[in-house]
């Protein structure tokens, strides 16, 4: 169902509970040198050699890059990545490949070359520079090539490094140039650092590859807990064994702790998860139902939905002092707050006109003004990075689907048509993306598409699961 109304903020109260470590791995990350661009002088653009470190990956100073796009538009950069030659034989290689090849595909930037092309091209000879006319010639505008290589660390296990280098094939210019360092068992994690750079020195937008998502997921006849998982559905864990229920998880901007609504004690509250697995108490003020939090773009307070004054309003929390201040004053039912990008408005959920249709008002409470217009039962909404557009459900014949109001022409959009339920939409955090919940094959489970609808992908199977949130790039 819509995710329900919420409650939050901190009353250092340590929980007892069996915790699941969940502490990722530090994946070292340094430039290589740039390379003199063939057939021509070097110019005042190129990247100097930059000094290894921990620190960001180099980038390419003033150099044109071909093929760059937006975030939400543009045509798609063509990109080959090559079959490596040095670790070439090793399985961490073909996972890491793989996993990058996967990443790029999901962001819908790029089109990938079919690998059975590269067969059709030269290798280079000796550790020398790509053929990049043949390249070229087989539609690969860009090019990565990968190398990995595996050593022993006295400690026991291994130690992985990954080179990955990418090219304008059209210029033979070195758009990227960086090595990526951790133990084999983070694997996964190297291929998404990975990606993510490769999106970053090809797009000039963030990548998405090392988010995660967390949700809930029935673990007993009345109990949920939490659960995170990589972006694409791997590596699915709990992250608390609370033995009660837990629902709606919301991520905070740094994307360290979780608020969510907890029934453990004698009324649902709001408690907050950090990745130390520390648990406190927001000291919300009293009512049986405090539920929906939400945190401000700039982590300092959570919104929530509370029915203390004996009816359901929306409240904010300053997380820091505790102090709340009711936002909402109507004899309706006010609910489901979502903060704006910018931190100075929320939209929210609210039957003031009869039904539930989705509001807007400034983060103060005032200023208030309907969105939605059809549909007899509107909800869960939640706004676009961007601050552009705002995803929620409408129920059509008895099943809640999803639609997207565009806040500048005001238009909405229906994104699902499946006659099912698709519940509490959340946004990537490069808008691009939205993950929810859907019975549509049966139990509930958490599924992404694109922002425009496209693509459907299941994440999860087995026990149903709820209320989907997406953290932003650790």
């Amino acid at each position: 169902m819509p995710r329900p109304p919420f409650s939050g903020p901190i009353a250092a109260l340590v929980l007892s509970a069996a915790f699941i470590a969940i502490l990722p791995a530090e994946i070292e990350s340094f430039a290589v040198p740039q390379p003199p661009a063939p057939s021509r002088a070097p110019s005042s653009g190129d990247a100097a050699p930059p000094q290894p470190g921990l620190a960001s990956p180099a980038t390419t100073g003033d150099q044109p890059i071909t093929g760059v796009v937006t975030a939400t538009e543009g045509s798609r950069v063509p990109i080959a990545i090559a079959p490596p030659d040095e670790g070439g034989s090793l399985a961490s290689t073909r996972e890491i490949q793989a996993t990058i090849r996967a990443d790029l595909e999901f962001t819908g930037y790029f089109d990938l070359l079919p690998e059975e092309r590269s067969a059709l091209v030269t290798k280079p000879a000796g550790g020398g520079l790509p053929p990049f006319q043949e390249w070229l010639s087989v539609g690969a505008d860009s090019l990565a090539v990968l190398a990995v290589s595996e050593s022993a660390q006295a400690k026991g296990g291994a130690r992985l490094e990954a080179t990955m280098k990418v090219w304008d094939t059209r210029s033979g210019q070195r758009i990227m140039g960086n090595i990526f360092a951790g133990e084999t068992e983070y694997l996964r994690k190297v291929a998404h650092r990975i990606s993510d750079e490769v999106v970053r020195s090809l797009t000039g937008q963030q990548g998405i590859a090392t988010t995660w998502i967390s949700y809930v997921s029935r673990t007993g006849p009345k109990t949920k807990e939490i659960y995170l998982m990589d972006y694409d559905g791997a590596h699915p864990r709990r992250l608390a064994r609370t033995g009660s229920l837990c629902l709606s998880p919301a991520w905070s901007p740094d994307g360290q702790q979780l608020a969510y609504i907890s029934f453990r004690g004698r009324q649902p509250g709001i408690e907050v998860i950090d990745l130390d697995a520390r648990i406190r108490r927001l000291p919300t003020s009293g009512g049986d139902l405090n539920s929906a939090p939400d945190w401000s773009p700039d982590g300092r307070r959570v919104a929530y939905t509370s029915n203390r004054d004996g009816n359901s309003e929306i409240y904010v929390m300053d997380v820091a002092s505790g102090q709340e201040r009711r936002l909402t004053f109507n004899s309706a039912i006010d609910a489901s707050p979502a903060w704006a990008p910018a931190g100075r408005e929320i939209v929210f959920t609210s039957s003031r006109a009869g039904n539930p249709q989705i509001y807007i008002m400034d983060d103060s409470g005032g200023n208030v003004r309907r969105l939605t217009t059809n549909g007899d039962y509107n909800d869960s909404a939640a706004w676009s990075p961007r601050g552009d557009r705002i995803v929620y459900v409408s129920r059509l014949d008895g099943r809640f689907e999803l639609f997207v109001h565009d806040l500048a022409t005001g238009v909405a959009s229906q994104l699902t048509r499946t006659g099912r339920n698709n519940e509490n939409p959340r946004w990537s955090p490069d808008g691009r993306h939205l993950v929810f919940a859907s019975d549509r094959t049966g139990d509930y489970q958490i599924w992404t598409m694109g922002a425009d609808g496209s693509n459907p992908r299941r994440l999860t199977s087995g026990e149903a699961s709820f209320t989907p949130d997406w953290s932003h790039p650790r």
